[in-house]
């Protein structure tokens, strides 16, 4: 009992820093996270019975917000580097929260199409901003395990506003409450981060080019490769149960219980799970290491296209989740460790928000090519995914490697400096 009760505070005090600036960065992700975790568990739910819109009305609506963080996450990096972050970060809550809102006197499919993306918009900002601002406020050598405890506490408020919106399900004359529980948990947020400090204003010595970030070849090949390694989310949430409910025996009870698994084990594990990924190489590795997981986990699953048992299908499944969740919090650290090392000191928020395209990007690509894949071909389909999970497992290092080289090199304006300066 002695010991339970020493891990429970061991991961408590891993969990809760001491100090008051990393507990309001945290208080900030919890909240936000319970509004998100409230709307996007019960929107499905509310948009079809309160507001008596159609199933794939509300797929079309929420698919094509996803198109809008293609642009709005590099473009509110952009604006982050040229004003304060803690407005705009202040900006973003406070309007999502409005949005939010506004989804309870939705009563079109036309007006949650213009909503839904709007606030999409918005709030894919929200991410490069918050890490723009850690990046101002945090160490280098801190970052990337306050992102990790970031995420975890993000889980914990995440499982809670899904008990909120599951209350709120209970009833129709409830469901109200899910987008203005939602509204009111992202007001709190917006509320905290006006407790944070503005920062000390950096004075950049190269003038950012607009849209550097997507212009730099060698910065977009780790960004490329880091989308092809998060597709452990796709292989998850999406070709993993599609699998196991088309492929399998396996009782269908099964399929939520995954999610179950998945956030216990990176509530448990992520902090741990981001040590040595501080430095590019060591991001660098990390990443190798998760894409090795997830073709393991591939490997796991394809021994079910060969038999019909259910024991077996069981066991295979649930290794599958472990191995895959493994490889979610590599690859989550890897891509902070990346994205924080390679963003030039000028141009951070533009560079973070770039690399968040890494994941918007799987998330649109990668459902559709990846279900495909597997369930057209089988074996061969995991197959397929293992290989290319394989290929930029191999990659990224030397791909990391390049661009961190291309950042330490001196600019022309700074070799004239120099030059200058010796004569």
């Amino acid at each position: 009992m002695a010991t339970s009760r020493s891990g429970v505070s061991g991961f408590l005090t891993r969990l809760v820093p001491a100090d008051s600036l990393r507990r309001r960065l945290l208080a900030i992700r919890l909240a936000g996270a319970m509004g998100k975790g409230v709307f996007l568990s019960g929107s499905v739910v509310y948009f079809t019975l309160h507001v008596g819109l159609s199933a794939a009305e509300v797929g079309i609506g929420l698919s094509a917000a996803g198109f809008a963080g293609l642009v709005s996450s590099v473009l509110f990096g952009i604006i982050a580097d040229r004003m304060r972050k803690r407005t705009l970060l202040f900006a973003l809550f406070a309007a999502v929260a409005v949005g939010f809102g506004l989804y309870s006197v939705v009563e079109s499919a036309v007006e949650f199409y213009v909503l839904v993306m709007l606030i999409a918009f918005l709030d894919y900002g929200i991410g490069p901003t918050e890490n723009a601002m850690v990046a101002t406020l945090i160490p280098d050598g801190e970052r990337v395990r306050l992102n990790a405890m970031m995420r975890t506490v993000f889980n914990i408020g995440f499982s809670a506003g899904i008990g909120i919106a599951a209350v709120a399900a209970l009833s129709e004359r409830l469901l109200v409450l899910i987008p203005v529980g939602a509204a009111v948990l992202l007001g709190l947020a917006a509320a905290l981060v006006t407790r944070l400090p503005v920062g000390a204003p950096r004075k950049a010595a190269t003038r950012p080019r607009p849209f550097g970030a997507v212009r730099d070849l060698r910065f977009l090949a780790v960004v490329g490769l880091s989308a092809v390694l998060a597709s452990h989310i796709t292989v998850l949430m999406v070709v993993l149960p599609l699998w196991t409910l088309n492929r399998t025996s396996v009782p269908p009870f099964l399929v939520p219980l995954m999610l179950v698994i998945n956030t216990a084990f990176v509530i448990l594990f992520q902090v741990r799970a981001s040590r040595g990924a501080e430095t590019v190489s060591g991001a660098a590795l990390t990443g190798r290491r998760a894409g090795l997981w997830i073709a393991a986990g591939c490997a796991a699953v394809s021994v079910t296209a060969f038999s019909d048992n259910v024991a077996l299908a069981v066991v295979a499944i649930v290794v599958t989740v472990l191995v895959v969740s493994i490889a979610e919090v590599l690859q989550a650290a890897s891509a902070w460790g990346m994205a924080f090392g390679l963003a030039p000191k000028h141009a951070e928020g533009e560079y973070l928000g770039a690399f968040d395209l890494h994941v918007a990007s799987q998330n649109i690509v990668g459902p559709v090519f990846l279900s495909g894949l597997v369930i057209s071909q089988g074996f061969w389909g995991w197959a397929v995914i293992a290989a290319v999970m394989l290929a930029a497992a191999w990659l990224i290092v030397p791909a990391a490697r390049r661009s961190a080289e291309a950042l330490a090199a001196p600019t022309p304006a700074e070799e004239v400096t120099e030059v200058r300066g010796a004569a």
